[in-house]
């Protein structure tokens, strides 16, 4: 057992930041602090469940000489605020995927972890996804060739807009679920893009008060590759997963595909559904699955002074391409990538 654990807390405990206060309350190398919510009761109902403080005020986090790390896990558009307090008050961060919504805030966000020589991460959590692991191995082996040209598709049924989250007006497929796929192809492809052409579509979820993009594809030219996004949170709820989530990457001399949301396991009763069981499970008392291994990874950084495997580089790469294709989307023109 650790002397010193790293001391934690999570601001935002609702869809993802349970996962990151799960993590943190059963990795013997930290100790879960407290927890913070703007709705009191969920971060009573987290604490309770784990034994530790909570809040609903994230300047409390801020201020407490008690934590060394924290997780900002607040919805996608609510990052800059919370971000900023912890880094600002000399804690490390870890920031839900995307880093924010715009390269400006993204450029904020890694200034100030730049400038106090603190450890940002971002949680891209599907580059500890076995079958992405997998996948980047062959291609680093050369067993493909030259990564050349990729497909990535992530979207969900309707019911995750409408009723899974309740801000889904102030983000969409393009926030919630491009960040991903772009994170994984760029990951795969080792390099940077340059260009964007996207084309979107709105109309089914604002006539139902929704506000924002329905399906979205994104045409990315990387250096030496290219590589086809696409997206959507208008798909039918009688989807048997979740998840539409299938990675295509073609290389110089083979190829690889993966597809995701299948998973190995199928059940069949009063619906047919795959359930996505490799992710979040609670095995023999003990939660597990990759998406844990992330943030663990992250309280490894900070307890041996080392830097975070995805950083918050990387968080802005992403965050650049996707508000680039949007720009692109709006103007009908391709768009160039700057960050």
């Amino acid at each position: 057992m650790p002397q010193n654990l790293v001391r934690t807390a999570v601001i935002g405990v609702g869809l993802f930041g349970e996962n990151h206060a799960t993590a943190y309350a059963e990795y013997y190398k930290s100790r879960l602090v407290c927890v913070c919510d703007v709705r009191a009761d969920r971060a009573r109902e987290v604490a309770s469940r784990w034994n530790c403080d909570y809040t609903t005020d994230l300047h409390e986090i801020a201020r407490s000489s008690e934590i060394d790390a924290v997780s900002v896990a607040t919805p996608d558009f609510a990052h800059l605020e919370p971000c900023l307090a912890v880094l600002n008050s000399g804690k490390h961060l870890l920031v839900e995927k995307p880093l924010a919504t715009s390269t400006a805030e993204a450029k904020q966000i890694l200034e100030a972890a730049r400038s106090r020589n603190l450890k940002l991460m971002v949680d891209f959590h599907n580059r500890w996804n076995p079958p992405f692991v997998a996948a980047k191995q062959e291609i680093d082996a050369g067993n493909v060739g030259q990564p050349l040209m990729a497909y990535a598709r992530l979207s969900n049924p309707l019911s995750v807009p409408t009723e899974m989250l309740s801000w889904s007006a102030q983000s969409g497929p393009h926030w919630f679920l491009l960040p991903h796929v772009v994170d994984l192809i760029r990951w795969m492809f080792a390099q940077e893009a340059v260009e964007v052409y996207g084309i979107g579509r709105k109309g089914i979820l604002q006539s139902r008060g929704i506000d924002t993009w329905d399906a979205i594809q994104m045409l990315v030219k990387f250096e030496n590759a290219f590589a086809t996004f696409e997206t959507a949170w208008i798909l039918p709820n009688s989807l048997p997963s979740v998840i539409d989530f299938k990675v295509n990457i073609v290389g110089s001399t083979g190829k690889i595909s993966a597809v995701i949301d299948e998973g190995g396991l199928e059940v069949a009763s009063s619906s047919f559904k795959y359930p996505f069981f490799s992710a979040v499970r609670e095995v023999h008392q003990k939660h597990v699955g990759f998406v844990f291994e992330p943030i663990q990874h992250f309280v490894d950084c900070v307890a041996e002074d080392r830097s975070p495997t995805v950083t918050g580089e990387d968080g802005l790469a992403a965050t650049a391409i996707i508000e680039a294709g949007i720009k692109s989307i709006e103007s009908g023109t391709p768009t160039k990538i700057a960050w």
